[in-house]
């Protein structure tokens, strides 16, 4: 069956604002001025190939354009590509790209470059290179046609190229990217930026689609700690940003309004060392069905996260095509049968653990997970690293298991990160051949066949317990009554083109 999307005339989610100049923040009625936002994890890299889907694309968003833009049910729709189309295989996709469009270099954004950009993204390490891994090959027969070779059928392609892994940067700046040098409706401003503390981003005068961002400019800064981030919001001096759980009474009250959006993400333990190679309980399926035993979710969501999340035990959301909802019910908070696994496995008396100490962003999280882990003999040490090198910790594979999350609202996506051999999120390369079977026999179904093998994974890797998930995360964003913000629940922040200056 060939499928084949054409979208024509103005591009679906553009923000049509006429353009005016202005100076300071955001003016209300007006466009122009500065766009404020913060971001609370520091950029890692300017490099595409080591980019993540999270807090990464609020810094990538204003200097690099996408292939597609993704609408709010995560349809992909046109941007730098203006058509595509599928083989009956579902393994060859051919995009037509706009002819108009040049990288601030001057280098013109045609084929070539989009072929260069996404062979890269794929050689790389971070979350957007585990999702285009399956791209085997890429051909420009001409300057405005891609022509994108899969080894096999991915269902989250377009979506993933609707994200960080399908942004495209100049060709010339990819062998060692110490500045962003893209297409986007911005440039960086080096000469305004601190690195780690402060991205100024001043406005590309030549952007095909000026009128879809109104600001003048826009400036990110780096703030982790939560009260400095409730204090700069409620002084005024930010626009917008993510906010914990804990702050929200304090920036409602302070006149900030706040949208909500679950972007598929789950949270809770997660266990990187299943083959037992930094801990040898953890290869044993019972120790971690103890472990998902351990933690009272429902309490860990109400008094944690302020009611802020659902309680969970699989990876899949409940608007996914992978949910099965009897699932949930599988680990019940559940302490004395935590403990007779334990024993049942050799471990009767626990054992040590070192994770990484994330008290910095996530006390609550951690003091739940650290003493319900020790209702049940598990000793944990937390190891005091800086929290800029919790990620790069994990990828590394230094932890057996720890606090984290990811995922999305695509599952293909959440397979990719974390089942996967080569997925990001599966550091430690931990591979199950029945898994294996049933993403391959994903990659190949449509419809029902896909959904039921989808549920059966599902269903297979909480019975392994491939991890403890505690909840599915809600994520607050607060913004000043200066912009409008519309969100967009395949984003953990609204993407840029979705600020615009309040009407009043």
């Amino acid at each position: 069956m060939k499928r084949k999307l054409i979208l024509a005339g103005a591009l679906a989610l553009a923000l049509s604002v006429s353009a005016c100049g202005g100076g300071g923040t955001a003016a209300a009625g007006k466009t122009g001025g500065t766009l404020n936002l913060a971001v609370s994890q520091a950029l890692k890299s300017w490099d595409l190939a080591e980019a993540g889907n999270g807090q990464d694309q609020e810094y990538y968003q204003p200097v690099f354009d996408s292939l597609f833009r993704l609408d709010s049910k995560g349809a992909p729709t046109a941007n730098l590509a203006t058509s595509w189309e599928y083989d009956k295989a579902l393994t060859t996709l051919t995009l037509k790209l706009r002819t108009d469009v040049k990288f601030t270099d001057g280098t013109p954004l045609d084929a070539e470059a989009v072929k260069a950009n996404l062979m890269h993204t794929k050689a790389g390490k971070g979350e957007a290179a585990a999702l285009v891994k399956a791209i085997s090959d890429v051909q420009a027969p001409d300057s405005s046609t891609v022509v994108v070779k899969l080894s096999t059928p991915t269902p989250s392609l377009l979506r993933s190229l609707g994200n960080v892994a399908g942004m495209i940067a100049s060709p010339k700046s990819l062998a060692n990217p110490q500045s962003p040098v893209g297409s986007g409706p911005y440039t960086l401003d080096i000469s305004s930026t601190t690195a780690g503390t402060e991205y100024v981003y001043a406005v590309n005068p030549n952007y095909w689609n000026k009128d879809a961002f109104p600001f003048d400019k826009v400036d990110i800064k780096t703030i982790s700690d939560r009260t400095a981030l409730t204090n700069a919001l409620l002084s005024g001096q930010l626009d917008g940003s993510s906010v914990a759980a804990d702050r929200i009474d304090a920036v409602k009250a302070g006149g900030l309004k706040t949208d909500t959006v679950s972007p598929g993400v789950v949270e809770g333990l997660y266990i990187w060392d299943r083959k037992g190679t930094i801990v040898p309980a953890l290869a044993d399926a019972r120790v971690r069905q103890a472990l998902n035993y351990a933690f009272d979710t429902a309490s860990i969501v109400k008094i944690a996260k302020k009611g802020l999340g659902t309680p969970t035990s699989q990876h899949f959301t409940s608007d996914s095509g992978a949910f099965v909802p009897g699932l949930d019910q599988t680990y019940k908070y559940d302490p004395a049968k935590a403990k007779a696994l334990l024993a049942e496995a050799g471990y009767a008396n626990g054992f040590d653990v070192v994770m990484p100490d994330i008290s910095s962003l996530f006390p609550e999280m951690q003091a739940a997970m650290v003493e319900q882990l020790g209702n049940i003999g598990i000793r944990v040490k937390l190891d005091k690293i800086p929290f800029d090198q919790f990620m790069p910790s994990i990828l590394a594979g230094k932890y057996a298991m720890s606090y984290f999350k990811t995922g999305g609202t695509d599952p293909w996506i959440t397979i990719q990160l974390i089942v996967a051999k080569q997925g990001t999120w599966n550091p430690l390369h931990f591979e199950d051949p029945h898994a294996n079977d049933l993403i391959a026999q994903i990659s190949r179904s449509t419809g029902d066949e896909q959904t039921k093998a989808y549920q059966e994974l599902n269903t297979y890797l909480v019975k392994q317990a491939w991890n403890a998930p505690w909840d599915v995360v809600k994520d607050t964003y607060a913004s000043s009554k200066k912009v409008e913000v519309t969100m967009n629940p395949f984003y953990n922040a609204p993407p840029l083109y979705n600020f615009k200056p309040a009407a009043n």
